[in-house]
């Protein structure tokens, strides 16, 4: 049986002058819907070539952990990063992980870690 919400929402006529209001800020934003979206694509393909960036570090510290034979609870001790952390770093797909993570990452595997920035 469905659990009944406690609280129902509530309905009011708007002011003429709150209805005023919406009208306007619907229209300014149907005006700008197409800028909007070039911005929102715009943002998603950099958010999107930064994902593959992260992803490709994230694989290649892997590897190199991996090459020199050190488990994650090496990788633990030198760097201070919990292995549960570490683990979650290299098989979530959905890892998002700081700066500071992967450079104590790489520097716990004697690597050191650069950013690029590239027009696009």
């Amino acid at each position: 049986m469905k659990k009944k919400s406690t609280s129902d929402r509530v309905y009011r006529k708007l002011t003429p002058e709150e209805r005023k209001r919406l009208d306007v800020a619907r229209a300014e934003t149907e005006a700008s819907k197409e800028q909007i979206l070039a911005e929102g694509r715009i943002r998603k393909q950099a958010w999107t070539a930064m994902r593959r960036e992260v992803e490709r570090t994230i694989a290649a510290l892997k590897a190199e952990r991996e090459r020199a034979g050190l488990s994650l609870a090496d990788v633990e001790a030198r760097s201070g990063l919990k292995r549960s952390a570490l683990s979650r770093l290299e098989n979530d797909p959905k890892a998002n992980p700081t700066l500071l993570t992967l450079q104590r990452y790489a520097a716990a595997l004697k690597m050191t870690l650069s950013t690029s920035l590239r027009t696009t």
